[in-house]
């Protein structure tokens, strides 16, 4: 684990919950199911990435397949990514420690939070196991110091 990952769904009830995550690692990606099973909606990459890039332009897209789009923050040493893919996005950051990481999570729950404001999304974080509407400064703290502890393990092996 390189990177430190918040998923983000629009659920159909306006709230998600932990049967419906557990619904989704189990047949996200089965093309059987029908729609209406899913508890969550399919969205439109790219119209997503346009109402992020209304929020900040200078948010760098890239166009991974036919159907995903990632978005670079701008400064690219900080290597914040929002991965859109047809059921949701991934905000993708690398580990760090202390301050550093504060400061990538501060700038990843900006997004979180207009994303829900805008479009309904909740967050999940797997690492800390919590299910988030918005900004929750309390997961921002607990996040911070998982990446910390992570962090000597990835550089010593």
């Amino acid at each position: 684990m390189n990177d430190y990952a918040i998923h983000l769904f629009a659920p159909k009830t306006g709230k998600l919950t932990p049967s419906m995550l557990e619904w989704l690692m189990q047949h996200a990606n089965d093309p059987t199911q029908p729609e209406t099973y899913f508890p969550v909606r399919q969205i439109k990459p790219y119209a997503l990435a346009r109402i992020l890039l209304k929020l900040d332009p200078s948010l760098i897209p890239e166009q991974v397949d036919s159907e995903n789009v990632v978005l670079h923050y701008p400064m690219r040493d900080l290597n914040i990514r929002l991965y859109i893919h047809p059921r949701g996005v991934i905000v993708l950051l690398p580990l760090a420690a202390s301050t550093l990481a504060r400061i990538m999570l501060g700038i990843s729950y900006t997004y979180i939070r207009y994303l829900f404001e805008q479009c309904g999304f909740w967050s999940f974080d797997p690492q800390l196991n919590v299910i988030s509407y918005a900004d929750d400064y309390q997961s921002i703290d607990e996040a911070a110091a998982l990446m910390e502890q992570l962090l000597p393990r990835l550089l010593n092996g």
